[in-house]
């Protein structure tokens, strides 16, 4: 299988953490036979579930083994995905999976436990792992858990997954591991990622054929060192889309770039598009933005983050990072925005969901203003009875 062009974004200049590195170096140096053995621990997303039917080998694990042969790294990448597994069954049988050896474990695993276990213990589970693993000798590389389709029946607005993935990209800063970031990959270096990279017909979290494309691809820049990736966040308060948020909060975001690094003085926050003055601490490869507002925040707060890579040509993120809601504010039906008004802007979103039922991709719960599960002319009506009014 030949190599190509990334389909999520530009490459950059190689960088790979020193571990991996000596691994790739010292299996380019050795004879031809000498390979490095990858270990893939994880979930039906590692087994290969709902693959094209006509591969003999599901997964990104054998598609992974021909990208890293095509860049010249000798190497046997072994599926142990278990479809359905959770972080504390997938800590029960690592030791089974470790048996016989290897170099580096690929860890993705968590996507089952959002809905039943909170975040906290998924990261003890993970981090438990990487320590048994790496106590038997192995390289540990983190993985953030692919997004859940914007249907699904929970998280579908991905918050509670984007928070896991932040602290795994803590983690992996902290414990001083290789992350592969699919979650930053599929959300936000690819297009319109729930229509191409999905099975969908009603499932709401496995790839496609194209999406174990990417999965494949983003494991092996990690390993190889090629640096695709914009800056991610690690911790965030307030988180997104809180609700109830002290009118004083200060806000706190962890920045961190697992390639290339930070360009430390391209950092901003944007409060509401505008920008303001934060304290920025840190170094290239972890910044920390504080920022307490002058005054006491009020109805819904927009905070934007601008920041770049030193990847050539670089990496950069802009745009909004979170919204949340200040304590005491009140919204008026049809404000689907929530920016304080109900205006043209909130028609816009409601006539493009408007026909929809849950479950379709097209539905948008907030539009839903009588909670009927479709959007229709009774929701039209309660907004067109607020149009032009304010709350905030």
């Amino acid at each position: 299988m030949r190599r190509s062009r990334s389909p999520f974004g530009r490459r950059s200049v190689p960088v790979a953490s020193p571990a991996l590195a000596l691994l790739a170096a010292l299996a380019l140096a050795l004879p031809a036979a000498a390979q490095t053995v990858y270990k893939a621990l994880g979930d039906s997303i590692t087994a290969g579930s709902f693959d094209d039917p006509d591969r003999a080998e599901p997964g990104y694990p054998p598609r992974l083994e021909d990208l890293l042969e095509d860049r010249g790294v000798p190497a046997i990448v072994e599926n142990h995905g278990f479809p359905g597994e959770s972080t504390a069954e997938a800590l029960s049988r690592l030791d089974s999976v470790l048996a016989g050896g290897g170099d580096v474990l690929l860890l993705m695993e968590g996507t089952n436990d959002v809905r039943d276990v909170s975040i906290e213990t998924i990261m003890h589970n993970l981090d438990a792992i990487a320590d048994r693993a790496e106590n038997r000798g192995f390289e540990v590389v983190h993985a953030t858990t692919i997004p859940r389709r914007n249907t699904a029946g929970f998280d579908a607005t991905n918050i509670v997954t984007g928070q896991l993935a932040g602290l795994i990209r803590e983690t992996a800063h902290a414990e001083g591991r290789s992350l592969a970031d699919p979650f930053e990959v599929f959300l936000h270096h690819t297009d319109d990622p729930f229509t191409t990279l999905y099975v969908g017909n009603g499932d709401h979290l496995h790839p496609n054929a194209a999406g174990y494309d990417v999965i494949a691809e983003v494991f092996a820049d990690v390993l190889t060192g090629i640096d695709s990736v914009r800056p991610v966040t690690g911790h965030v308060s307030p988180h997104d889309d809180q609700q109830g948020t002290p009118a004083n909060s200060e806000i706190q975001i962890d920045l961190y770039d697992f390639g290339a690094g930070l360009r430390i003085d391209a950092t901003r926050l944007l409060i509401n598009e505008q920008p303001v003055t934060a304290t920025i601490t840190g170094d290239e490869r972890r910044q920390q933005i504080r920022y307490q507002p002058p005054q006491p925040f009020v109805g819904v707060v927009f905070v934007g983050l601008e920041a770049e890579d030193r990847a050539a040509p670089p990496h950069r993120r802009e745009g909004q990072l979170l919204q949340f809601v200040v304590q005491g504010t009140r919204f008026l039906p049809g404000d689907i925005s929530r920016d304080g008004r109900v205006d043209g802007s909130d028609l816009v979103s409601m006539a493009l969901a408007f026909g929809s039922r849950r479950g379709e991709t097209r539905f948008l719960a907030i539009a839903d203003l009588d909670d009927n599960d479709q959007i229709d002319g009774n929701d039209l009506a309660i907004l067109a009875n607020n149009f032009g009014q304010r709350s905030f």
